[in-house]
């Protein structure tokens, strides 16, 4: 198994994928090692955080980015049920009260109602991770 080796240069993380090449850079010391695997597979992502390295994404990251999918998620579902519902004869319709255009849109309502609860829950959610 190949191994990569991780040093620490200010801010900065440098990659070196064999000891001979981090000695020949002047470092005789690498700060972290990880396999190959792990470093490709973390979209060779990384950065010092409190002093360490990390490499990839930090758990507190990976869960933000759930939340920000699964709220993309229901705001595409909200706009399907607006394009489905809120036609423009429905919209033209709420004006005068037709009473096709007020039964579709409070069909759109029932139905986005929960969708709103849950996006509204989530939020909240990626709001207390972001501080």
């Amino acid at each position: 198994m190949r191994e990569v080796f991780l040093v620490k240069k200010g801010v900065n993380v440098l990659v070196f994928f064999n000891q001979a090449d981090m000695l020949a850079a002047g470092f005789p010391v690498s700060d972290k090692v990880v396999p190959e695997e792990e470093f490709n597979s973390s979209g060779c992502y990384t950065r010092i955080i409190d002093g360490k390295i990390v490499v990839g994404f930090t758990e507190n990251e990976r869960q933000m980015q759930s939340l920000i999918d699964r709220i993309a998620e229901i705001d595409e579902q909200l706009t399907v049920l607006d394009d489905t519902f809120l036609t423009p004869r429905v919209l033209s319709g709420l004006s005068f009260d037709d009473t096709f255009a007020v039964d579709s849109r409070n069909q759109h309502e029932l139905k986005c109602i929960p969708l709103r609860a849950q996006r509204e829950s989530l939020q909240k959610q990626l709001n207390a991770l972001m501080g």
